[in-house]
């Protein structure tokens, strides 16, 4: 009876959001180290492109369960930033906390291909002669409650998903700086669905 109802699971189709679950998941385990670039880039399109529950959890068979044990244990990042510029993209893990320290400087926390540690991500400025810019996906709210003195505080995060994957804060102080709070440019959205239809024809 057991490998009948196997038998049955692995057939069954499986939707969109399952293969972004597991996509997560792979994205999660390149982050910390499991997988090299090769893998994962290989690992997202047979995720992207599965039909089957049998072929996602061929992909993440040796990944742990659920990927919880994988999870990092990270719970804050700090960034200091002093004269020159720092940046986070690309894919990365995002933790719970983020503080940004910076002064005459520029920071880009870009979470368009992040993975969310937590529910969501606290990010918490202090900055001096400074810029931040916070990209956000479409699948991720957020919200801006930032104290600003001769700065300029801007949120361009329009139509917030009903069930996000994450919510992103950005709250603290912003001295003669600006903070931008974004979703990705026409361009970058057009590589990325480029990117995954690559990856789907593979």
């Amino acid at each position: 009876m057991a490998d009948d109802d196997a038998a049955r699971r692995a057939v069954q189709r499986v939707s969109d959001a399952e293969r972004e679950k597991i996509a997560e998941r792979i994205r999660t385990a390149a982050a910390d180290g499991r997988l090299g670039l090769d893998e994962l880039d290989d690992r997202l399109g047979s995720a992207l492109a599965a039909r089957t529950r049998g072929d996602l959890d061929a992909v993440v068979a040796d990944l742990g369960d659920d990927g919880v044990a994988a999870r990092p244990a990270v719970e804050q990042m700090v960034i200091r930033a002093q004269g020159s510029p720092v940046q986070r993209s690309g894919p990365w893990v995002a933790p719970a906390r983020i503080i940004v320290k910076a002064s005459m400087s520029s920071v880009l926390l870009d979470f368009t291909e992040a993975t969310f540690a937590a529910d969501g991500c606290r990010v918490e400025l202090e900055l001096s002669a400074s810029s931040v810019q916070i990209v956000v996906p479409e699948d991720v709210a957020a919200d801006a409650d930032v104290e600003s003195r001769f700065s300029s505080v801007n949120v361009r995060v329009q139509a917030p998903p009903v069930e996000p994957r994450a919510v992103i804060q950005v709250v603290g102080t912003a001295s003669m700086g600006s903070v931008d709070v974004r979703r990705p440019g026409w361009r970058r959205r057009r590589k990325l669905r480029k990117a995954l239809r690559t990856r789907q024809g593979s």
